[in-house]
């Protein structure tokens, strides 16, 4: 390692500290400065996921990020680093040709190269740091420096989120309906994974949700997962999905069962929202270490479950959905999930989808997907099903769509990953 590139990786921590002490408009100036100190970047810019996922959208300010058009997520180089999670690089011959490639402009006398670096937190994906560099080759120590470089800004964006609305308005590439704007902030952190478990989740459509909403926490040995729908459209279903979703939250962390979370659930349902509204929902508690756990349906479609290459409906009998009266019970049904077990849950907006006229998506192309894409990441592979499920609708969806896939890995699987 040269003296350079290892004074480098010791300045990662002040890279902190100064984006830590930087007002939110200069992030990505900051990054870009530092980046030119330490391996010699003639430019970086920052793009963000939009909330479809479907474009990655630039934050652009200073002389030192440069300017570059949206890129397309399934299209470009920058949507591959995304994608696949992984740092993408291309060489560019001539300064001229770095908008068309979507990479930061600046690269003078010679030729340049581009690295496309993934930026998230955990297996949240944020967006993507290209960074322009002089020359054909990128050194792996480089490399390395880049890669911290993008982590710490994605817990630095991760942070950002609390006090500045600059990131969030960037990934809209339109105006966010009162409705979704309350189910986007109901939900949390839209992929995590340990090495026992991977899980992720997405809604559509993203900048009209109303009533779909999911729920995830993990303690030191159990994850709890919820998946709810609230009757209707619009405000007035955002509104019972966040008095669901809040009330069972508050519950959890009341250390409360999943069934007394139900219950919380239901009772202030019932009292807030008398008549005949209602929120569907499953939730289930799994012991990460076994793969032991238990399901509560709410009157709520069955999962899927993926195991050795075959897919089933994971039936269990749903009792009254949330809301509907205070008599209602829950009753738990147990369950148990083998290594490398895929499970599915969603919403009905995923299997009713259709377009006037045609056939609904359906359990059977659903599960046909599920068993297809077996390979992909929990994160990437909901986006594919949502993907699916708006273009077979032309782009126009009755309902919205939700699709949470959790992935369990055993405990043996967990202590070889970790090295133990």
């Amino acid at each position: 390692m040269t003296e350079q590139i290892a004074a480098a990786r010791r300045g990662v921590g002040v890279l902190l500290r100064s984006l830590d002490e930087a007002p939110p408009t200069d992030l990505v100036d900051v990054c870009a400065s530092w980046l030119a100190r330490h391996v010699s970047a003639r430019a970086c810019v920052l793009l963000l996921a939009d909330y479809a996922e479907a474009t990655l959208e630039p934050v652009t300010r200073g002389p030192g990020t440069a300017r570059i058009e949206p890129q397309d997520l399934a299209l470009s180089a920058a949507g591959e680093a995304y994608r696949e999670q992984r740092s993408i690089t291309a060489v560019l011959h001539h300064p001229d040709e770095a908008p068309a490639a979507g990479a930061a402009p600046g690269a003078t006398g010679g030729p340049a190269l581009v690295v496309y670096l993934p930026v998230s937190v955990r297996a949240e994906r944020l967006g993507v740091l290209a960074v322009t560099l002089p020359g054909h080759d990128l050194d792996r120590e480089v490399e390395e420096v880049l890669e911290d470089v993008s982590r710490v800004l994605g817990h630095v964006l991760t942070g950002a989120r609390r006090y500045t609305d600059r990131f969030e308005m960037l990934r809209r590439r339109r105006e966010l309906g009162l409705a979704a704007e309350i189910q986007w902030e109901l939900l949390p952190s839209l992929a995590f994974e340990l090495p026992g478990f991977s899980i992720a989740g997405t809604v559509e459509p993203a900048y009209e949700i109303g009533g779909d909403n999911f729920d995830y926490a993990i303690s030191a040995h159990r994850l709890t997962v919820a998946v709810s729908d609230a009757a209707g459209h619009g405000l007035r279903a955002a509104l019972l999905a966040s008095l669901s979703v809040t009330a069972m939250r508050n519950a959890r962390r009341a250390h409360c069962s999943i069934v007394e979370q139900a219950d919380a659930a239901n009772r202030y349902l019932v009292e807030q929202f008398p008549g005949p509204d209602f929120v569907t929902g499953l939730v289930l508690e799994l012991d990460v270490d076994s793969g032991e756990g238990m399901l509560l349906n709410a009157g709520h479609p069955p999962p899927l479950l993926l195991r050795d290459g075959a897919v089933s409906e994971f039936v269990v009998a749903p009792a009254l959905p949330l809301g509907l009266t205070s008599s209602a019970r829950y009753p738990l049904h147990p369950f148990r999930l083998e290594p490398g077990d895929r499970l599915l849950l969603f919403t009905d907006g995923i299997t009713e989808a259709h377009q006037r006229g045609e056939r609904e998506f359906g359990y059977r192309r659903l599960g046909a997907m599920l068993a297809e894409h077996r390979d992909l990441t929990p994160p990437e592979f909901v986006r594919h099903v949502t993907r699916a499920v708006t273009e077979s609708c032309n782009g126009e969806l009755n309902d919205d769509a939700t699709a949470v896939c959790l992935d369990w890995h055993s405990s043996s699987v967990a202590a070889h990953r970790a090295g133990v």
